[in-house]
């Protein structure tokens, strides 16, 4: 039994609601069950309930016990005052409020058919990947598809969040946002943290006063990212950076703001996704398009925003994955694979936070356009769902199955997800 188990009869009123009565007798009618509350506060806001005579409104809060009303300390703190009723699966104490009037409370034990909390506890207590694996056929694809835009929704708000955030650090400067998110995204998985770090230490407004020069631009990345710290120079090219660095970082103040160059890894990737290459790629991107938040913007295809992103690389890391040691054949530019991701988990949230911070859903659609556009990822948990016959088409699809695998499945937030709930109700 838990709390959410609660939250989900009240939220669905899923018991008998015949002759519902209080602790101390009095008739309940519930007119509105209020608005689940995620925040602090109580559980339920803005419900109307009759009890007696008199029609209240206010907040329902629930609990596994009366007496945990006292344990979460809510009977200090103002949030709870405004409770009008206590919901609750054992009664165990009466509930005071500071002005010692008892809360009214309705116990929800004796009034909960036992099937469905056995349902629910055989969900719970599954040992397989997804608790409801060999129950999911017989739930309609209405029903899963209402869960993959749920869950889509749910992923895409979730993103927005940390772009949300950087704009606030940034003081609502979008450049310098779209700059950072860029670059924590071309780390990839594994070089993400300092790809960002780098981003944060190396303002974009610097990179603009060298946007005419590209060798300055990788002066300034590979500086910043502590590939031009050691006096062991590789070859030419390696020294003649470093040389530059050595001006650049004076004129501006970044002697202290180097990583370390064990910060980034080589370890288990590919030659052409090396943090070496991926930085040169990043240069020519931020040389080519300086202004890139007013470019995204604008364009409304997916072809449009890869051709910004497939650039070429200068010449030498053309032919070079490391310093000093030629490749065998040439480098090749950001791949198809690589842009897609880069929409992904760039441009698709830039657009989802602007649209929210603007107020205009052109923006939202043109971020789920776009998702429609790109191909399914294909990975582990894409290839679950295919297994379950849950299609995964586009790039919509593989998110949304990404996120609900990952933040409903994975943690058996059964009771939220459109499966379980229809699982739970089924014959009730």
């Amino acid at each position: 039994m838990s709390e959410t188990f609660l939250h989900f009869l009240w939220q669905f009123q899923y018991f008998d609601k015949s002759c519902l009565q209080t602790t101390d007798n009095e008739l309940i009618q519930v007119l509105r069950i209020g608005r689940y509350n995620t925040d602090a506060g109580a559980d339920f806001q803005d419900a109307r309930i009759q009890i007696g005579e008199v029609e209240w409104v206010g907040t329902v809060e629930i609990h596994l016990k009366s007496s945990d009303w006292n344990t979460h300390t809510h009977q200090t703190d103002k949030a709870y005052q405004n409770v009008i009723l206590h919901v609750v699966w054992e009664d165990d104490q009466p509930i005071l409020r500071s002005d010692q009037t008892q809360i009214p409370t309705l116990v929800l034990a004796d009034k909960t058919d036992k099937s469905l909390l056995e349902k629910y506890q055989l969900l719970l207590e599954s040992k397989e990947k997804m608790a409801c694996q060999n129950q999911f056929q017989k739930v309609s694809d209405l029903k899963k598809y209402a869960m993959l835009d749920k869950v889509l929704m749910k992923r895409l708000e979730d993103k927005s969040l940390f772009v949300h955030q950087y704009l606030t650090e940034n003081k609502q400067d979008w450049e310098e946002t779209a700059y950072q998110v860029l670059a924590k995204n071309f780390g990839f998985k594994l070089n993400a943290e300092p790809f960002f770090r780098l981003s944060k230490a190396l303002p974009l407004k610097v990179l603009a006063k060298h946007r005419d020069n590209l060798f300055q631009l990788e002066a300034l990345l590979f500086g910043v990212a502590g590939f031009l710290s050691s006096t062991n120079f590789a070859d030419e090219y390696h020294a003649k950076l470093a040389k530059e660095f050595q001006f650049l970082s004076a004129k501006y103040q970044l002697q202290n703001k180097v990583l370390g160059v064990q910060e980034w890894k080589f370890l288990r990737l590919r030659p052409a996704n090396f943090p070496t290459v991926r930085l040169a790629q990043f240069a020519r991107i931020i040389q080519e398009n300086i202004n890139l938040f007013s470019v995204l913007i604008h364009l409304d295809k997916v072809e449009s925003v890869t051709k910004i992103l497939k650039v070429k690389q200068s010449e030498y890391w053309q032919a070079h994955y490391v310093f000093g040691k030629k490749a065998t054949g040439k480098v090749a530019t950001l791949g198809s694979t690589s842009i897609e991701n880069v929409i992904i988990n760039t441009i698709v949230p830039l657009l989802v936070t602007y649209a929210k911070q603007k107020d205009d859903e052109i923006y939202l659609e043109k971020a789920i356009r776009f998702l429609e556009e790109l191909p399914a990822e294909v990975n582990n948990i894409t290839k679950h769902w295919q297994y379950f016959e849950v299609p995964m088409k586009t790039a919509f699809d593989s998110q949304a199955g990404i996120e609900w695998f990952n933040q409903f499945c994975q943690l058996k937030k059964c009771l939220s997800c459109e499966v379980g709930i229809s699982l739970l109700r089924e014959k009730l």
